[in-house]
């Protein structure tokens, strides 16, 4: 008989093993507990518990939608079981809400709108063996709508906006963490109780999202930003007007925007993660930030290191905590900087950094890692426990 470890120490191993609650890994994380779940009648329960863990939806223009998504909502999420983590992919909206209230063909997807107080209903198929494509002569039937668009032109307050049906609203009332993909306009999700950490991608649409204040954020809520530009317009006054006290950019694009507006735009900034490729000052980027920041973490492959001082040194009363990870290909034994590749970097960043910051609180940090920009942006955020 093949020898086993014990059963909680296997459960632990596999917890290890299993793919991180990261918005890249959510569907290899079903699948693995899936997987895991088939192996042994000893891991069946453990797994499944796990599998209920988060929920993942991917909207499909599809007419019976609403039904299918339904039918995932009982199979495993009753009335008394709530959402803890939801992934929310609702890229696939349609790109013209405006054309809406023209949808009379069969085929449709299950969305319906509101247009100047008028409403129309989605359109499904009048049966199973109705294709649609002249077969058949469908009958136009309503059906319930995944997500409603309004839109009033008569009123210049009104903003155009997507909002979800009741049956997914109803189900987050307990939201731990959403991520988020949204459609390309106004997503209003404000009804929301504020989850503890929002995750947002834009990665469908070029950055162009921005549309902060219709998310459901609150001063404990963890804001995630990824593939998100800040330099379109409007967005960092829709950023700004936030109470954002806990800010990390896993993919930053607009490096001049954010360093420029970090003290004017976040007063009341606590904790910040910022994650970019391009080149850097760290010291340029604390002497932005307000004086009630108290946890900062920098992740990047190169950093700008001139030989100036500042001339007055930066207070920073509340910081505690100041780490730089250098991000060094696993084949390089040493990092690149503009101001001199030849002299021992670290150290000599280390210096300017702490002569020109006033934080008699804080703890710095300076680490040289080989891991891959996901593995090191994790270790961050568990670090701070976001």
């Amino acid at each position: 008989m093949p020898y086993r470890l014990p059963l909680e120490l296997e459960l632990t191993i596999l917890e290890l093993a299993a793919p991180p609650l990261a918005i890249d890994s959510l569907h290899d994380r079903v699948d693995f507990f899936i997987k895991i779940s088939l192996v042994h009648r000893s891991f069946t329960a453990w797994a499944q518990d796990r599998l209920y863990d988060q929920f993942l939806y991917t909207y499909r223009a599809r007419p019976d939608e609403h039904k299918r998504l339904k039918k995932r909502f009982e199979a495993g999420f009753g009335r008394d079981r709530q959402l803890r983590r939801l992934y929310l992919d609702l890229s696939r909206l349609p790109r013209l809400p405006e054309d809406l209230h023209k949808r009379t063909a069969p085929r449709t997807d299950s969305v319906s709108s509101t247009i100047n107080g008028r409403a129309y209903t989605a359109i499904s198929l009048s049966g199973p063996g109705d294709t649609g494509e002249g077969g058949t002569r469908s009958q136009e039937q309503a059906c319930e709508a995944v997500a409603h668009f309004v839109r009033r032109a008569d009123d210049p307050g009104s903003v155009d906006h997507w909002k979800l049906c009741t049956m997914i609203t109803e189900r987050c009332q307990s939201l731990d963490t959403l991520w988020l993909m949204p459609p390309e306009c106004r997503l209003d999700i404000t009804a929301l109780p504020p989850p503890r950490a929002i995750h947002l991608d834009d990665g469908a649409y070029g950055g162009t999202w921005a549309y902060f204040r219709s998310l459901p954020v609150s001063c404990k809520t963890a804001l995630f930003l990824r593939n998100i530009d800040l330099d379109r317009e409007g967005a960092m006054d829709e950023l700004g007007n936030v109470d954002i006290r806990h800010l990390v950019f896993e993919v930053w694009w607009s490096a001049g925007v954010i360093v420029r507006e970090l003290g004017l735009r976040f007063s009341r900034l606590e904790t910040l993660i910022l994650h970019r490729k391009g080149t850097v000052d760290p010291v340029t980027i604390l002497g932005l930030l307000p004086a009630s920041i108290q946890r900062v973490h920098l992740l990047h492959h190169n950093f700008y290191n001139p030989e100036e001082q500042a001339d007055i040194p930066y207070g920073l009363p509340q910081l505690e905590s100041f780490t730089l990870t250098w991000l060094v290909p696993a084949a390089a034994s040493e990092p690149t900087m503009q101001a001199d590749p030849d002299s021992d970097l670290l150290p000599d960043l280390q210096r300017r950094i702490e002569s020109a910051v006033i934080a008699p609180k804080c703890t710095f940090k300076y680490l040289r890692s080989t891991k891959s920009p996901d593995e090191a942006l994790a270790d961050a955020v568990a670090d701070f426990k976001l």
